[in-house]
């Protein structure tokens, strides 16, 4: 018999990884390039979220700057092309997040990845922190799924795992990831404190919210125990 929940579903920057200084460092390089002054660390970490165009998107916003189309893609282009060179030199694992996938994994639940990153560089950074392995199924935000909020990858990663929606929790730390998880209808939600979410996250309609990584099997538990009562 398999546990409940089968299957956990994360997203990568923000709740497994804290990934902003590596995305500054290739942002910033792409508009030296256009002759835009660098924005600060903190500043980049308010724009993250929706993928590596978006964040570009962001950047040129600040900037007020408006590129011609062909210039826009040349440069997001180039953005890919920087980040994918050196995705792992600064990002760090946050607290506890290899513990709790080993503790998820040796209780019998498949675990699952669902990002806006491309896929390849989130397979080059899982790699460089030491947890690729521990993950059943990968979605990029990359080919021809959409990204988050449409549920469409996260229900790919589901099938993959041989989950179900109803059985499925996932691990996120931003209204994207309610969204997408509410969308899927997937058994629930839980959010880190720790991400990129500008409005907090006890604001974003989670079914749990967490401070650390390491609070994650206790929270899997309680929501375990609340649909057995309810049962």
């Amino acid at each position: 018999m398999r546990p409940w929940p089968s299957a956990v579903i994360f997203d990568l920057d923000g709740t497994l990884l804290d990934s902003v200084g590596d995305l500054a460092v290739a942002l910033n390089a792409t508009l030296a390039e256009l002759g835009l002054a660098p924005h600060p660390q903190d500043k980049v970490r308010t724009m993250v979220g929706g993928g590596l165009a978006k964040l570009l998107d962001r950047a040129l916003a600040t900037h007020g700057a408006a590129l011609p189309d062909a210039a826009r893609d040349q440069a997001e282009a180039r953005l890919f092309q920087l980040y994918a060179e050196q995705p792992a030199v600064l990002s760090r694992l946050y607290p506890g997040a290899a513990q709790t996938l080993r503790a998820l994994d040796h209780a019998g639940i498949a675990l699952g990845l669902c990002t806006n990153k491309p896929a390849a560089i989130s397979r080059d950074l899982l790699q460089a922190m030491g947890i690729a392995d521990s993950f059943g199924a990968i979605q990029g935000g990359d080919g021809d799924s959409p990204k988050k909020p449409d549920p469409a990858g996260l229900l790919r990663v589901v099938d993959e795992l041989g989950a179900e929606p109803s059985t499925t929790l996932m691990v996120g730390d931003s209204m994207s990831d309610v969204q997408t998880a509410r969308a899927a209808k997937l058994a629930g939600i839980v959010l880190v404190s720790h991400g990129y979410s500008v409005t907090p996250v006890t604001e974003l309609g989670a079914d749990m919210v967490i401070d650390g990584l390491e609070e994650l099997p206790a929270a899997v538990a309680h929501l375990a125990a609340r649909r057995e009562s309810r049962a």
